[in-house]
């Protein structure tokens, strides 16, 4: 894949919070720029830096391309998760059927089920088309003990809704990286702006202000922007459909929009789980309870906040 590079210290992603801490600074201290640069520090300039934050944040988080990713995520999701209850059902008709091909170890449940434990979408295809294939091989005995052909095909269309969701989410994600690609030198050409301002507050303040030095400082504002993502949280309480709290609840939480790893944490004796050091971003959070069944949620992570998600059991 090709380098996006920017010109300034930071991630992508942390182009839109940079400019935006930028023009804040510049707000705070409006008066003592306007004193080094009359002609430069307007009202005017206020408005066009603002105007290019619309700019820059439409290019890395466009709202209508992201929006649909986090749909075409959660679907996916969904799919996903529901092979679970498919494989245990398989399993019944698998265990006691007479004359398999193969083991009933070997047909390929317990493989399905482990993909989607650790959501790996792109090994399910290999695993699913091993389970499909010992159906075909052994459909006369499984007819036997009452699987049905409407039964197959159900785990066929959801192949397919996976496969093609899946495909669909790859293709979401490469147009959000080449609409950065393609536009990376206007943001460049705005962060060239932030460069400036950021070395007229050094002027100003390198000798006079350590603490509004920092506030035009790369590697401080990056400092703090990924100090903030430690006090960035997704937290709630899952119970059960009584009400009642439920440990051992593996919570794991990916970006909708990027195929990244995410954070993963367990709920306490009281039910209670917290994930830590999140970028503000949209997450699918998947819930695996003891009994081993699992849910979907979504939620948005928000800078210095914590954002609850809570959950019951539905009956």
């Amino acid at each position: 894949m090709e380098t996006i590079r920017i010109i300034i210290q930071g991630r992508i992603y942390e182009v839109p919070i940079i400019y935006k801490f930028t023009i804040d600074a510049v707000v705070s201290n409006m008066t003592d720029l306007s004193g080094l640069k009359p002609s430069k520090y307007t009202p005017a300039f206020i408005a066009e830096l603002e105007a290019g934050l619309l700019v820059v944040s439409e290019i890395v988080n466009p709202a209508v391309l992201t929006a649909e990713l986090k749909l075409v995520t959660f679907n996916l999701y969904v799919n996903v998760i529901g092979l679970r209850q498919t494989m245990n059902l398989l399993e019944a008709y698998v265990s006691e059927a007479s004359g398999l091909t193969v083991a009933a170890k070997d047909f390929g449940m317990k493989e399905v089920r482990d993909k989607v434990s650790s959501m790996d979408v792109e090994g399910l295809d290999g695993t699913l088309s091993t389970v499909l294939t010992n159906i075909n091989n052994n459909m006369t005995a499984l007819e036997a003990v009452d699987y049905t052909a409407a039964m197959k095909t159900a785990l066929v269309n959801t192949k397919k809704a996976i496969f093609d969701g899946n495909a669909l989410q790859n293709k979401k994600m490469e147009e959000r990286a080449d609409l950065v690609k393609n536009n990376i030198d206007k943001i460049n050409g705005y962060l060239k702006v932030v460069k400036g301002i950021w070395t007229d507050g050094k002027s100003l303040y390198r000798m006079t202000d350590r603490v509004k030095l920092k506030f035009f400082t790369n590697a401080d504002i990056i400092r703090r922007i990924r100090n903030d993502e430690l006090h960035t949280l997704i937290a709630g309480t899952v119970t059960n459909s009584k009400g009642e709290p439920v440990g051992k609840v593996r919570v794991m939480a990916r970006p909708s929009t990027e195929g990244k790893r995410g954070k993963t944490a367990k709920t306490n004796a009281q039910g209670y789980y917290e994930l830590k050091g999140l970028q503000p971003k949209n997450y699918i959070i998947t819930l695996t309870m003891p009994s081993d069944k699992m849910y979907v949620l979504n939620a948005d992570a928000k800078t210095n906040e914590t954002v609850v998600v809570d959950f019951k059991e539905p009956e």
